[in-house]
């Protein structure tokens, strides 16, 4: 059975069908679910499944395990599934030049979604893999090769990613990749590109995941990767989650600092306001533990409430009016002096077709900007559950929102 298509797959295949645009068998394929994007969703759907079984067998510390060192891979296997799903809707649109040209990468031969899909099904495999390696391992009493399990779970795919190659197609895009790497932890030493700054956001969706690897870490140099509690070494109490969940903030802080030293354009300050409204939100997160529990509830949290809403609505304004160039909250004045003919918040130019895609996402991006705040509370990772669910809502809204935010950009490099 098919499956239905996505709203911006509706758009594509609209745009194949105007006049002009070859549209011979196009609009019968899009209606395809994608063969790599169907699979690697099932193999997460068999993690997922792992999951909750191994919660089913009431083992509270196999469960705590699994939730603090399968989350993050399992978040970037999401990521990288949405990424080729992105690259999907841009080669369905037939773009010339393809939307990657915003980001350095004019030879787009290796980045196509097929390949992308491939190393995200090879992933959910290893992935799958590696979890049902480690519940088994650890209940036949086997703590050397339940050790070893995780560990090859993260060195492995870390140092093949980072491994100095520059072969044609996978060693180009390492090397891009490294590059683009070094660039965010060198914020203000060059001027910032469109890669770096949006590689950079992601890095801000992926907070969660970046702490969780850094506890993975902690726990194997303090030899306690089967003995990890919460209230342990390396555990939700430790200052260095609050400090790893803030880098990518004050990364995309730099960046606007150093962007603003560039152009003198005020907006960039705005943004980085924008970023050092999380601060607020993470450091009384991550003393919530020292705190008394009456100043927690009667000083502290109605504070940490309202630095919340003021950095979801600040984020959000900023989604639609800067990083999307939507004009809902413009002047509704200057609206009817420019006797627009754009539909009601949106903008004239625009290259995924129908309203309702754009309407849809500010309404995706709102909700799961209010659901964001919950992952960069240190003090509620308690509810692993959630939290999974949280996490995985926030990527998905980070590659909508990279949708846009390309589209912006393309069109601002006068390509459309």
């Amino acid at each position: 059975m098919e499956a239905s298509p996505t709203v911006v797959e509706r758009a594509v295949i609209a745009r194949t069908s105007e006049p002009g645009v070859e549209a011979s068998g196009i609009a019968r394929r899009e209606r395809r679910w994608p063969r790599g994007l169907g699979v690697t969703a099932a193999w997460l759907c068999g993690i997922t499944l792992v999951i909750a079984l191994a919660g089913g067998l009431n083992d509270e510390r196999r469960v705590h395990m699994l939730n603090v060192y399968y989350q993050a891979p399992t978040v970037v296997t999401l990521a990288l599934l949405l990424w080729g799903h992105n690259l999907r809707v841009w080669q369905r649109l037939r773009l010339t030049p393809s939307p990657l040209v915003c980001f350095g990468v004019e030879h787009s031969e290796s980045v196509t979604f097929e390949n992308v899909y491939r190393i995200a099904h090879a992933s959910a495999v290893g992935l799958l893999a590696s979890m049902l390696a480690f519940l088994y391992t650890y209940d036949v009493d086997e703590p050397f090769a339940a050790t070893a399990v995780i560990l090859v779970t993260y060195i492995v795919p870390i140092t093949v990613t980072m491994w100095p190659t520059r072969t044609k197609g996978v060693g180009e895009l390492r090397a891009y990749f490294r590059g683009l790497i070094f660039n965010c932890l060198t914020p203000l030493v060059r001027p910032v590109a469109f890669a770096d700054f949006f590689f950079a956001d992601i890095l801000c969706s992926l907070a969660k995941s970046l702490s969780d690897i850094e506890r993975v870490f902690c726990s194997a140099r303090q030899g306690i990767i089967l003995i990890h509690t919460s209230a342990g070494k390396c555990g939700d109490r430790s200052w260095t989650i609050p400090a790893v969940l803030i880098v990518p903030s004050v990364i995309r802080l730099l960046q606007c600092l150093r962007q603003y030293a560039d152009t003198r354009d005020k907006k960039c300050l705005y943004n980085a306001c924008k970023y050092m409204s999380a601060f607020p939100v993470i450091i009384i997160s991550g003393v919530r533990h020292s705190i008394d529990h009456d100043d927690w509830v009667y000083f502290w949290r109605p504070r940490w409430i309202g630095f919340c809403v003021l950095n979801t609505i600040f984020s959000f304004y900023w989604d639609i009016k800067h990083d999307w160039a939507l004009t809902m909250f413009g002047d509704p004045a200057r609206r009817a002096r420019e006797k627009t003919s754009a539909p009601l918040w949106l903008r004239e130019h625009r290259i995924y077709g129908s309203p309702r895609v754009y309407y849809r996402a500010i309404f995706v991006n709102f909700v799961l900007r209010i659901v964001w705040t919950y992952k960069l509370a240190s003090h509620l990772r308690h509810n692993s559950g959630v939290l999974w669910l949280v996490t995985m809502a926030e990527i998905t809204r980070r590659f909508q929102w990279s949708l846009f935010r390309v589209e912006v950009e393309y069109i601002r490099r006068g390509y459309a």
